[in-house]
């Protein structure tokens, strides 16, 4: 892989239903030397997630039908261990205490950048 190094490359589910973010979700990824999926959809991504194991998960927070909270809601008692960033294009941080009680380890607020995406994921290791 071309771009940054990492010493550790992570397995990254990447949930959104705007294809856009996830072209953009998956470009960052990749220059930081990770890997992974993209679901366009809450439920795709619990799917994913009986298939194969992810390091983390980045996963944006408005979605329809299954949204962020829902599949945070979902997917907590298979997988109480998986780091889940939401995403969102909202600063989450005056309802983060809420986000958290259903299940989320952080927040990233789009635009994504390299920066930002880096610092969350060394968080999350």
């Amino acid at each position: 892989m071309t771009g940054m190094s990492c010493a550790h490359a992570l397995r990254i589910l990447v949930t959104d239903d705007d294809p856009i973010q996830l072209r953009a979700a998956a470009r960052l990824l990749r220059s930081l030397g990770h890997t992974g999926a993209l679901a366009s959809s809450g439920q795709t991504a619990l799917d994913l997630l009986s298939k194969q194991a992810f390091d983390v998960m980045l996963m944006d927070r408005r979605m329809p039908v299954l949204d962020g909270v829902e599949t945070l809601k979902r997917l907590r008692p298979l997988y109480p261990r998986l780091p889940v960033i939401l995403v969102s294009g909202d600063d989450l941080g005056a309802n983060w205490s809420f986000y958290q009680s259903v299940g989320a380890d952080g927040y990233l607020i789009k635009p994504m950048d390299v920066d930002s995406l880096s610092s969350a994921l060394q968080t999350r290791r």
